[in-house]
């Protein structure tokens, strides 16, 4: 379930996204209203990882987080069992969604709803409510202006049909795998050739800009994704920009990697990129997608950006921290993004360089002050790094495994030594709460 704060900071910007919507404040009494809600939703169930719609705020002030929602819209809002039951009437098969009550900073009571990705099939409207809803309609949330429509285009259908069909992929996979099925790679006809990876790499950062340079000043993740093998033209360069897209991953309430709509996206052969400081919010990143689908990502760390005292160094000789639920799910994040990666490109095998810059002498901390770290563990490098190459069976089946096995090999560079499963019973915890 998405936090408070995550619903902060994504007002904060300002506008919504693909995966960001508000609305209200309404009653649930108000058939108009939850037949707008109900559309949202299914558009949210309808995307890969789904989305949060947030009851109570209304877009032209969502900065000020207001008006919000009364007592009695609050209260009404907050019964899942209602909200279910309303909303089951208008889709097929029925949103899956957690439901939370927050009290923003602003003073605004909203209810959020944290949408799931639709599970088998996609879902398609089963009751008309004058102009808002059509019986038979499946609603999505296209590139391009941020809103919840019927599929208005056939590369908008292809990308919701693309999603299914990697869902029974990866449903095949691990099933095969459960049953002894032999599951071979795709042969490539070329040799890893890590030369003209690293190529790319050094021209991807060769000019920084203000952003990179930025993070070049602090403690920032470098992350390299990319099928094991070497080919130039597996992505056409006008298809960079849309695998980015459709691939991104939200398993937190900040996407991977963030695409801003509103700024541009820069090109340089068969590169497409973006650098983003985003306004109001916490959060540093920049990102580069080639034509052999190696994907670049440089983000600042959360210890650098956020004033919080969890965030703080134990140990006064420290030059600063880094969490390790930072470095965590950041991990799980881009492992699957690596696994998404693998089924776009029909099953190669991915491999992951992974490096946290700028943190010689900083302090791994826990950043959570209900798990506490008995140090200090200080980093004598200024740059831990990590290499691992998966069979694309591997990791469609076990993709957070994957996650919690590089963040291992970080962690351990710190000299914390912990079982795999408390970090993945950690991740699971925030990620998948009960």
């Amino acid at each position: 379930m998405i936090r408070r704060e995550d619903v902060e900071q994504l007002l904060a910007v300002g506008n919504e996204s693909r995966s960001f919507e508000v609305k209200g404040p309404g009653s649930l009494k108000e058939k108009p209203f939850v037949a707008k809600v109900a559309r949202a939703v299914m558009a949210m169930g309808n995307r890969r990882d789904g989305g949060v719609v947030c009851v109570g705020v209304d877009e032209p002030q969502m900065k000020e987080m207001q008006p919000g929602l009364d007592d009695d819209q609050a209260s009404e809002w907050a019964d899942y069992d209602n909200v279910a039951a309303a909303l089951a009437k208008y889709s097929d098969p029925a949103v899956v969604f957690e439901l939370a009550g927050y009290a923003l900073s602003s003073g605004a009571n909203v209810v959020v709803l944290d949408v799931a990705e639709f599970d088998v099939v996609p879902h398609v409207c089963k009751k008309t409510f004058p102009e808002v809803l059509q019986d038979g309609m499946t609603y999505v949330r296209p590139r391009g202006k941020p809103e919840s429509v019927p599929v208005p285009n056939s590369a908008e259908m292809r990308a919701l049909l693309d999603l299914a069909t990697a869902k029974g992929v990866r449903e095949w996979v691990r099933v095969g795998t459960l049953a002894g099925v032999p599951l071979t790679e795709t042969k490539s006809q070329e040799q890893l050739d890590e030369e003209e990876y690293t190529k790319e790499r050094t021209t991807a950062w060769a000019e920084p800009s203000p952003v990179v340079a930025g993070l070049l000043e602090i403690g920032y993740f470098d992350v390299a994704v990319r099928p094991t093998t070497y080919s130039s033209g597996r992505i056409l360069p006008v298809d960079l920009e849309s695998f980015v897209t459709d691939n991104t991953v939200r398993l937190r309430g900040w996407p991977l990697p963030f695409v801003d709509y509103r700024a541009p996206r820069f090109r340089k052969g068969t590169m497409v990129g973006q650098d983003l400081e985003a306004s109001g919010v916490p959060h540093h990143e920049a990102w580069r997608m080639w034509g052999s689908g190696q994907f670049l990502q440089r983000r600042a760390l959360a210890s650098d950006l956020r004033d919080h005292s969890d965030l703080l160094p134990a140990d006064p000789s420290a030059t600063g921290a880094v969490a390790v639920w930072d470095v965590l799910l950041y991990l799980v994040e881009v492992a699957e993004f690596g696994a998404r990666m693998s089924t776009y490109l029909e099953g190669p095998p991915i491999t992951f360089d992974v490096g946290v810059s700028g943190v010689s002498g900083r302090e791994l901390i826990s950043g959570d002050h209900r798990r506490q770290l008995y140090g200090p563990y200080i980093s004598p490098l200024d740059t831990l790094e990590t290499h691992q190459s998966v069979a694309s069976a591997r990791l469609l089946t076990e993709p957070r495994q994957v996650g919690v096995e590089l963040a291992q090999d970080l962690l351990k560079q710190f000299g914390l030594n912990v079982p795999d499963q408390v970090l993945f019973d950690y991740q699971a915890q925030i990620l998948d709460p009960s």
